[in-house]
């Protein structure tokens, strides 16, 4: 995970706790364009702790797309059973 990636999941912590919408949003956005085999475990925990359905389903998405990847697949115990579950259904539907 690179430092514009830690400084936006810190900065949307920070925004969600602090009530600043419009710093939780442009977050959300760079995080849900950004994801990468690096980050997509924390950010979807983060989308999780934080209930931000957009970015949950962000991280859902990614994983759909790169379930048959190695190491999106090893990550899979990190990742809670909600957001895996709706990732393998994404996945077979699409």
């Amino acid at each position: 995970m690179d430092l514009n990636d830690t400084l936006a999941l810190e900065l949307l912590r920070q925004a969600d706790k602090y009530s600043v919408p419009e710093l939780a949003k442009a977050c959300e956005k760079h995080l849900a364009e950004n994801l990468s085999p690096e980050n997509y475990v924390v950010v979807s925990q983060m989308a999780e702790m934080l209930d931000i359905v957009s970015l949950r389903e962000a991280a859902e998405n990614y994983i759909a797309k790169n379930i048959r990847q190695p190491k999106t697949r090893k990550d899979f115990e990190e990742i809670s059973d909600s957001v895996l579950r709706e990732s393998i259904v994404k996945f077979i539907v699409k």
